[in-house]
């Protein structure tokens, strides 16, 4: 573990007793959150609190790396890669030669995971007349996710691009158009339910947005080694900009 502390990163270990000195059922047992210490070696509690303060901020140390070609590994890909398509976006059209009719804006939510709070400030702040969300979606093609269930998305099988009752139907099909024209691999992702993301509090906001939502395949989600293939996460970018550039002047005021 590594904790962020005001004079730099401390690292840690997660503490258990070791295998040996448990008893039949404890080593089946999974410990509850009170029941796990992280050890920065410290002799003394004086002396943990010289080195970090309550409250500090504590993350799993696992860092981005390449496993196999273009299939990285890395903690909280969700929704790192999320933050990195729209900022990548707007690089891209700024370089594009011709300026696109829409004023494009774009926004790194937080707290989407408890109640999507940050959605619901920036969707009513910016007022728009049409929305892309970006997220991570399940990649459902490991040895233990039934398809038949979880539906069948994978790694590599570029953007998953969302269609359900809470999707405008409009924007589904100009990112599908979009990606057709880029040549691109998409996966449709079936929804029939508000989503997990924060396209559920941007699509209600003021009058109401036309929301359109795109996922990364991932696989492992909310594990400290979440899987991504980052050709996936370039061909989401390239549908983004795509998308943007093709918005017309009153496309979605009567959506």
């Amino acid at each position: 573990m590594v904790i962020q502390t005001a004079n730099g990163p401390v690292k840690g270990v997660t503490g258990k007793r070791a295998i040996h000195l448990m008893e039949e059922a404890d080593r089946k047992k999974v410990p509850e959150i009170h029941e796990i210490w992280i050890d920065i070696g410290a002799q003394s509690k004086k002396e943990a609190l010289e080195r970090i303060s309550i409250g500090d901020a504590a993350t799993y140390d696992h860092e981005f790396e390449l496993i196999h070609g273009s299939i990285g590994t890395a903690r909280a890909f969700d929704n790192k890669v999320g933050a990195y398509v729209v900022g990548e976006t707007l690089i891209r059209l700024s370089r594009e030669p011709k300026r696109t009719a829409a004023k494009v804006v774009a926004v790194a939510t937080s707290q989407e995971e408890i109640g999507v709070r940050g959605a619901i400030g920036s969707g009513y702040s910016v007022d728009p007349q049409v929305a892309l969300v970006v997220d991570v979606g399940h990649a459902t093609d490991h040895p233990d996710c039934d398809n038949r269930k979880y539906g069948e998305t994978k790694l590599g099988g570029g953007p998953m691009i969302c269609r359900g009752p809470n999707i405008s139907p409009k924007v589904f099909d100009a990112l599908v158009k979009a990606a057709k024209k880029l040549k691109i691999p998409y996966q449709v992702e079936g929804d029939p339910r508000a989503t997990g993301t924060d396209a559920r509090a941007i699509q209600v906001a003021r009058g109401g947005v036309a929301t359109g939502i795109v996922s990364i395949p991932l696989r492992y989600m909310h594990t400290p080694s979440e899987v991504v293939d980052l050709e996936d996460v370039e061909r989401c970018v390239k549908l983004f900009v795509e998308f943007s550039k093709g918005v017309a002047k009153g496309d979605y005021r009567n959506w």
